[in-house]
């Protein structure tokens, strides 16, 4: 069955077969849906959040933000997945009033009521433990608890309860032991986080202006690792097409070290991870309408603290932008122009080799005629040519259901589960309300292929 399928797909990027790309098949599919629990009946996999206790990593897939909620599901060590949510908790079915998140995060490691927790997610805001805020549901023993809000928040917070209408929080947190969890809310006028392992939150003011005040809207966040205790923290403000840069040393005092932007739609879309070989610090990844930045997150930390509140991509040090590429099409994905590539992001390394490859969501993708199916565009970082000081990349791949639906969207969330020698590939499809595992990319060595990918 599988050689059959093989010979109907010609000339998938000059990769050879690309029996990798088949999940609708009925024997050990390369490709695996997780099934949608009964409650989550709106946007399912509109978000995921991952984290890897011992025992295997751990999925939350989100549902539409506000109106629904999310389920966490099992994914094992290898490539034998359990498809069935284990925890439905999240948001779902709450007595209480819980607004699910648009990017809920993982923390590996969390400071609960009582004691410290090894894996916990935040799911948005609300009502938690007889408590008001940020919402943290535990995977140790399905503990629920409310991080404290600052006072703009928190009124914000008594006010959408209070009325029934619902207010969107956005997250960001780093992906190491213990992480450092950044929030907004979309329409009010703060930015804040909480340092590893704390419920005591601080507040980081708009550096622009004499208040510190952020201007209602869209922001979008994420926090990249750098050195042994530094955090990058980076806000993006993509109606204003810029991003915000952060550095806390100890994890608690902030300094504003500057503004990247000018560009349309910059930072509507931010993703941190190594990318670069041999280096243990975090890349910072952002998008704007067109194209995908690489820029080398320590460099970014270790400038001075900034006075000047403009924002552009010049005068950053040598070497600090690593490289930048856009959307591309091939004989099976078509559309570039209207895809929405950038919509998300992701860090990982997919192939075991030491280095993160770059995951593209583009949602509204044409795919093998199929439109607005998606599709993940996946590159690879390489050292720089002879004679050359910036960083080249290779297109690796691409992946698709080859059972995709029309308006599907795939790709409009990206999550990189650990596997211990390698990084899975999740992308969810909201618009069928599906979220899919990928576990044979073409560039896999044969060493980590397992069953699925014979």
């Amino acid at each position: 069955m599988r050689t059959a399928l093989c010979l109907t797909l010609l000339g998938a990027l000059s990769l050879g077969c690309s029996w990798s790309r088949y999940d609708d098949v009925t024997e050990n599919a390369p490709i695996v849906l997780l099934n949608r629990p009964k409650q989550l009946n709106d946007g399912f996999g509109s978000s995921l959040a991952t984290a890897t206790p011992p025992d295997g990593p751990m999925l939350l897939v989100g549902g539409a933000p506000l109106s629904s909620g999310g389920a966490v599901f099992s994914l094992g060590s290898g490539d034998s997945p359990s498809t069935e949510a284990r925890d439905t908790g999240h948001c779902l079915d709450s007595p209480d009033a819980c607004y699910f998140s648009s990017s809920p995060v993982a923390l590996q490691g969390a400071k609960g009521p009582q004691e410290t927790r090894n894996l916990c997610f935040v799911d948005g805001a609300g009502v938690a433990s007889k408590g008001k805020g940020v919402v943290v549901r535990c995977e140790d023993d399905n503990v629920e608890y409310a991080l404290p809000l600052p006072e703009a928040a928190a009124s914000l917070l008594d006010f959408s309860i209070d009325n029934a209408q619902p207010t969107l929080f956005q997250f960001g947190a780093d992906h190491g032991k213990n992480p450092l969890l950044l929030a907004t809310a979309e329409e009010e006028k703060g930015v804040w986080f909480y340092p590893s392992l704390s419920q005591k939150f601080v507040e980081i003011p708009h550096p622009s202006n004499n208040k510190g005040l952020w201007a209602p809207g869209k922001r979008v966040l994420a926090v990249a690792r750098v050195g042994d205790e530094g955090r990058l923290l980076a806000v993006g403000e993509p109606t204003a097409g810029s991003v915000r840069l952060f550095y806390a040393a100890d994890g608690l005092t902030p300094s504003y070290v500057g503004c990247l932007g000018g560009t349309s739609g910059f930072g509507r879309s931010l993703a941190t991870g190594p990318v670069v070989r041999g280096d243990d610090d975090d890349e910072l990844v952002i998008a704007d309408d067109h194209l995908v930045y690489v820029f080398d997150g320590a460099r970014l930390a270790s400038l001075p603290p900034a006075t000047d509140s403009a924002c552009s991509l010049g005068g950053l040090p040598e070497a600090t932008l690593v490289t930048s590429f856009g959307c591309g099409s091939t004989k099976n994905i078509s559309g570039c122009d209207g895809s929405d590539f950038g919509a998300a992001l992701a860090v990982g390394d997919l192939d075991g080799d030491g280095d993160g490859e770059v995951v593209v969501g583009a949602p509204l993708m044409t795919v093998r005629h199929t439109e607005r199916a998606g599709a993940l565009i996946i590159y690879d970082v390489e050292p720089p040519a002879t004679g050359s000081k910036r960083q080249i990349y290779d297109f690796l791949d691409i992946a698709f259901l080859s059972s995709a639906d029309q308006d599907d969207q795939l790709g409009r969330s990206i999550a990189l589960p650990n596997l211990g020698d390698r990084q899975l590939l999740v992308a969810g499809a909201p618009g069928g309300g599906k979220a899919a595992l990928f576990y044979c990319p073409s560039f896999l060595p044969a060493e980590l292929a397992g069953g699925r990918c014979k």
